[in-house]
C-alpha cells in the first residue's frame, strides 16, 4: 500500500470548520498547543473515509471520518464526524483539556462553534447544539 504525505494544517481561530479527509492529517489548534493526528484507514462504498485519531499522543476510540473538524476559538474544544463502531456516523465534542468527550443526540457534517454552541452550517443550518454542563461525557 502507498504511504501518504502528511497534510499539516492550522484549524481556524473563528471556530469555522475545515475538511480533511482522504488521506493523513496533522490538524493543528488556533492556539498552536493541540494537536489531531489523523491516519488513513479505509473508503466504505457509500462515502468519505475514515481515519485513526490521536489527540496530543493519546488514541482516542473508534474512528473519525474525514470531513469537517473545528476547534473552539480559544482551542478547549474540538468537533468532528466520529463513530465507535462502523459505520455509525455521529458528532463527536472533545473538551481537549480535561481528555473527555460527548456524542451530540443528532449528528451534524459541517458547524461552526459560537461557544457555547455548536451551529450547523450548509445542509445542518439550522441545527443548533448548546452546551449546558449537563452533557454526558467520557474519558478518553
Amino acid at each position: 500500500m502507498e504511504e501518504l504525505a502528511i497534510d499539516t494544517r492550522q484549524l481556524p481561530s473563528d471556530g469555522s470548520s475545515l475538511w480533511a479527509g482522504m488521506g493523513d492529517y496533522l490538524l493543528r489548534s488556533p492556539d498552536d498547543r493541540h494537536s489531531l493526528r489523523l491516519t488513513y484507514v479505509a473508503e466504505p462504498p457509500f462515502g468519505d473515509c475514515y481515519q485513526t485519531l490521536s489527540i496530543d499522543g493519546i488514541a482516542f476510540p473508534g474512528w473519525a471520518w474525514g470531513c469537517c473538524f473545528a476547534f473552539s476559538p480559544e482551542s478547549r474544544y474540538v468537533a468532528f464526524s466520529w463513530m465507535a463502531r462502523r459505520y455509525e456516523r455521529q458528532t463527536a465534542v472533545v473538551d481537549v483539556q480535561a481528555r473527555r468527550f460527548s456524542v451530540l443526540p443528532e449528528y451534524m457534517f459541517d458547524f461552526t462553534f459560537c461557544w457555547p454552541a455548536l451551529v450547523g452550517c450548509g445542509k445542518w443550518e439550522g441545527l443548533t447544539y448548546c452546551f449546558n454542563g449537563q452533557e454526558t461525557r467520557q474519558a478518553y
